[in-house]
């Protein structure tokens, strides 16, 4: 089954379920020993652009006490941390073969191939970075995920069995919590178009995060299964979407907001409903109902 079909079928799916609320379900694909390289790639002679600035100086003096003294600090005017596949495995690989880099760690790496000036650029902890800092786009608290995982797990569908929050993958984790705050500024969006109070505070602050998640700075964990990368185009759709939103002025053009705030919504419930699916223990079985294969 190709992967552009199955976007088109769970886009047609989870654009008829109710807005914001009506998730499926899902489980981690946990097969792979070694995780693939789904990540920006740049030529050596074009990897910095004159806009982007290296890790900050906190970062550079965060390494871990542990970390060698060739991986200790991001080079100056440099993205991401030099690093091999074979170091990643070796130090940050859990017991399924995913790579989980903490955030106060340098977690966007920079991967060399051999033979070649072209790097993977790359996210490897559980939260949407700044590429440039490596820190997380918005709050990371341990509240957030103990609201946010049930959200998407039981909550929604509680006849479901799911996986645990260790086995998830990175880009699960991190869907898990940007698309619960998205959720919840979509929600807030709503309520502010129905007021017309577009000077809230709630709704600035809604439109600053969902300009920010758009950025090509703000980078996403790297997929390191075969349903990352399907999940990876859903999210990307859906903050485009909330870019897009954001750009328009609802004060000066109701109509134009009102149509991209329908479309943002569409995006985040896709995105949405596929993660729920890959959180519960019988992904494959509910797959194969959906399509019918």
């Amino acid at each position: 089954m190709s992967w552009n079909r199955s976007i088109k079928m769970f886009v047609a799916l989870f654009s008829l379920a109710a807005v914001l609320t009506a998730c499926g379900g899902g489980a981690k694909e946990a097969k792979t020993a070694e995780p693939t390289q789904d990540s920006t790639q740049v030529t050596a002679a074009t990897e910095t652009p004159a806009d982007q600035t290296a890790a900050s100086s906190d970062a550079d003096t965060s390494s871990d006490s542990n970390t060698s003294e060739t991986d200790s600090s991001v080079k100056e005017g440099q993205i991401g941390l030099d690093s091999t596949m074979d170091e990643l495995v070796e130090k940050y690989a859990d017991n399924v073969g995913y790579i989980r880099i903490p955030l106060d760690d340098h977690p966007v790496r920079r991967v060399s191939e051999k033979d070649s000036k072209n790097v993977n650029i790359a996210n490897y902890s559980d939260a949407v970075v700044d590429v440039n800092t490596g820190t997380p786009i918005h709050a990371d608290s341990q509240q957030l995920i103990d609201d946010a995982f049930p959200f998407f797990t039981t909550t929604q569908t509680p006849d479901v069995s799911y996986i645990t929050w260790e086995e998830a993958t990175n880009l699960e984790r991190a869907m898990v919590k940007t698309l619960f705050i998205a959720r919840e500024g979509l929600l807030i969006t709503e309520d502010t178009m129905n007021n017309k109070d577009y000077s809230a505070p709630s709704f600035v602050n809604t439109m600053r995060f969902f300009q920010q998640s758009s950025e090509f700075e703000s980078m996403a964990p790297v997929a390191q299964t075969t349903d990352d990368i399907t999940l990876t185009t859903l999210y990307d759709k859906a903050r485009t979407s909330w870019g897009k939103l954001a750009e328009i002025d609802p004060a000066q053009d109701e109509a134009a907001f009102t149509e991209a705030y329908k479309a943002a919504r569409t995006e985040a419930n896709n995105a949405m409903g596929f993660l729920n699916v890959l959180l519960s223990t019988n992904k494959e079985e509910r797959i194969k109902e959906i399509y019918k294969e």
